[in-house]
């Protein structure tokens, strides 16, 4: 039986082969599409006794086919991929994985035996590994191993990876906070690398129920990272999903009849503050999705929200990971932030710990919206501070079980809890202009040795001001002594 952690030994193997004609940012489009060719081969295999097969994998796509390839293999895997594609056109989760993708295209600086001698090396590693079901020591293996590496890979890109990564916990926090539940539809609008709504799935497992009982949805601006994503679902044995390319604020393409679709949750980390985020089109936009305000042209943070907030049908939920100064920004992001807390669709802002995201230590919040708000919980917003909650790693901190067990219960209990959670009342909020700050609200709680000696306090106030006169004296000396006239 294959077990985890031999199967994410393999795939770093498989990475150092790589270094002989892929670039290193290229390892995970490189690998995670020869994984998946493996992959849908051997279910095709497995499969085969079945009257109808999920999917229909072509002789030149199947694994023992590229095996014995020759020469050209970087051209036999171009066709491989392209014809999987072309001989299931009614499977929209396997579109344009292949076909935009050249196995060759970073070659021109190596030898073409060297390729050859690479790629067939790499061909019979992963030979190996047995990628059939009844191999698997446990459930989603492969979409485990895949997410081990996904993260090193992106810890490895810096800054950049930010922008299509969320990490693994984060992913589940936010969507447990969200409860997806069978039949539910839910969207990422930003989706990235499709981490959350892999997340999604393990929830709905979980829960005891089939994966297939979601209808998952998203968005992806960049046609290299949307690829991914869908490799990522499927690699997670996920065939029912709807991942569409393009940019979801000029070109929304989750459209029917003209309108925006409506989800039950949407869970989404956009990217942060970003400045070319449409502003131009804005004032214009035929979807009505800037009605609570336009944001500023140097910051498109509130434009996601909005977009978000206008695909939530009349009970849906949304989780959205936010910067923190969503919270705090005025002009016209405060008359935003004003309009939609007077909405009373914001239930909770959850800080998060600095450090916990792929390619920026700046600390998070989590806000989340409900258009259909439990009595109890209506004209109000529950705080809570878990700025103190992570395991601290030399590179990157990381939420424990425990931290994100916390953080549920509280916002579940929906009640104060001191120096952690407060219930705050929308009159607070406009005394406050509307500021979302978190420690505002949520006060450290004072223990035994935080109490104020007030005696000694005085005394050190004493010796300040007599410090500071004595320094203002000798000042003044040495201002009389260069000629400088005083006056008391």
């Amino acid at each position: 039986m294959i077990t985890l952690e031999y199967l994410e030994n393999r795939l770093w193997t498989a990475a150092s082969i790589l270094r002989g004609v892929s670039s290193g940012n290229d390892y995970i489009n490189y690998l995670f599409r020869l994984l998946l060719l493996k992959r849908l081969s051997d279910l095709f295999e497995e499969e085969s006794y079945k009257a109808k097969p999920r999917f229909f994998i072509p002789v030149i796509s199947q694994w023992n086919y590229l095996l014995q390839i020759p020469e050209n293999i970087g051209q036999a895997l171009n066709e491989a991929g392209r014809a999987i594609e072309t001989r299931n056109p009614g499977i929209r989760e396997l579109q344009g994985i292949f076909i935009n993708y050249n196995f060759e295209h970073n070659h021109s600086q190596v030898d073409i035996k060297k390729q050859d001698q690479v790629l067939r090396q790499l061909i019979w590693h992963l030979s190996e590994i047995k990628l059939q079901n009844k191999y698997f020591a446990e459930p989603d293996l492969l979409g485990k191993a895949c997410e081990y590496f996904m993260a090193q890979f992106t810890a490895n890109l810096g800054k950049m990876s930010g922008e299509f990564f969320t990490p693994q916990k984060v992913a589940e926090l936010l969507v447990r906070l969200l409860e997806p539940q069978p039949g539910m539809s839910i969207c990422d609008p930003f989706c990235g690398l499709g981490g959350i709504l892999t997340e999604c799935i393990k929830q709905i497992k979980h829960l005891g129920n089939k994966q297939n009982d979601l209808l998952l949805y998203g968005q992806e601006i960049n046609q290299n990272t949307f690829s991914l994503a869908k490799i990522n679902l499927l690699l997670h044995d996920n065939f029912d999903f709807d991942i569409r390319l393009g940019d979801t604020i000029r070109e929304p393409q989750l459209v029917e009849n003209g309108k925006l679709m409506l989800f039950d949750r949407v869970i989404s980390n956009p990217p942060f503050n970003v400045r070319n985020w449409s502003y131009e089109l804005s004032k214009f936009d035929m979807y009505d999705r800037f009605r609570y305000g336009i944001p500023p042209k140097v910051g498109g943070n509130f434009a996601f929200i909005q977009h978000i907030l206008t695909t939530l049908t009349n009970t849906g939920k949304a989780g959205v990971l936010v910067p923190l100064g969503v919270l705090f920004r005025g002009a016209s992001e405060g008359i935003i932030r004003r309009r939609i807390i007077e909405s009373d669709l914001i239930e909770a802002v959850i800080g998060l710990a600095s450090n916990l995201l792929s390619g920026t230590g700046i600390p998070t919040a989590i806000l989340i919206f409900n258009r259909d708000k439990q009595e109890n919980r209506r004209n109000k917003i529950l705080f809570i501070d878990a700025s103190n909650e992570y395991q601290k790693s030399r590179n990157q901190n990381y939420l424990r079980e425990e931290d994100i067990t916390h953080i549920i219960t509280a916002y579940q209990a929906f009640e104060d809890e001191e120096g952690y959670a407060k219930v705050v009342a929308l009159e607070e909020l406009a005394a406050n202009e509307y500021i979302l700050n978190i420690n505002r609200y949520v006060l450290t709680p004072k223990d035994e040795n935080d109490k104020i000696d007030i005696e000694a306090e005085i005394i050190k106030l004493r010796e300040l001001e007599a410090q500071r006169a004595e320094a203002e004296m000798s000042m003044n000396k040495y201002l009389r002594e260069l000629g400088i006239e005083l006056t008391d």
